[in-house]
């Protein structure tokens, strides 16, 4: 069954349920017999951007050396140049295609990606980024998060979960999710919204 939606990308705080409703979205386009494919972050155009086969959990992703302004810049142009040509090159293969995270996840958690904070040029730049079809965000209040994963304090949780709403706004198409009641009616309302266009 074809598709008119090309790229969908989830977006949201650890423990706000994505990796559950992904998994729960894929069951159902498996279902409705959809080609798809999942990528971790980027599309992997550059080797450093290829899933390695070895499956980790970041138990604190705030740890590590930061990267100084040079280095940061450097870094968001060479996600820019992955992000620029790998997507294309992805949906070319006529099929949907789903990320897990995506390049704008820089504007809510910089720190993850070692770039320390957001900085005002870092907005600009990411405008030169591709954006996918459908942006889905997947949110729960910031104590029910907690509850499931604490591997950053309540309060980054809290301002982590507004700004991923605010970000819903900058997008021409994006769905967003409170992770409150059952993830099978999350699943299903995204994957009529990938239906619906």
């Amino acid at each position: 069954m074809n598709v008119r939606t090309k790229t969908v990308s989830f977006l949201g705080p650890d423990g706000a349920g994505k990796t559950t409703i992904m998994a729960l979205v894929e069951h159902e386009l498996t279902a409705r017999e959809v080609d798809f494919a999942h990528y971790y972050f980027a599309p992997g155009y550059l080797k450093r951007y290829r899933a390695s086969g070895i499956a980790t959990v970041n138990t604190n992703p705030h740890a590590g050396r930061q990267y100084n302004s040079g280095l940061v810049l450097l870094k968001i142009c060479l996600m820019l140049f992955e992000f620029n040509m790998g997507v294309p090159k992805v949906k070319r293969q006529n099929k949907l295609v789903l990320f897990d995270r995506f390049i704008h996840d820089l504007l809510v958690d910089p720190r993850r990606y070692r770039l320390n904070r957001l900085r005002w040029w870092m907005n600009v730049l990411l405008k030169l980024a591709p954006s996918p079809d459908l942006m889905v965000i997947i949110t729960a209040p910031a104590k029910i998060i907690q509850s499931r994963k604490q591997e950053v304090s309540l309060e980054e949780t809290e301002r982590q979960v507004l700004t991923y709403k605010s970000i819903a706004n900058q997008f021409s198409r994006s769905l967003l999710i409170e992770n409150v009641g059952q993830p099978e009616d999350a699943a299903i309302k995204i994957v009529s919204a990938i239906f619906d266009r």
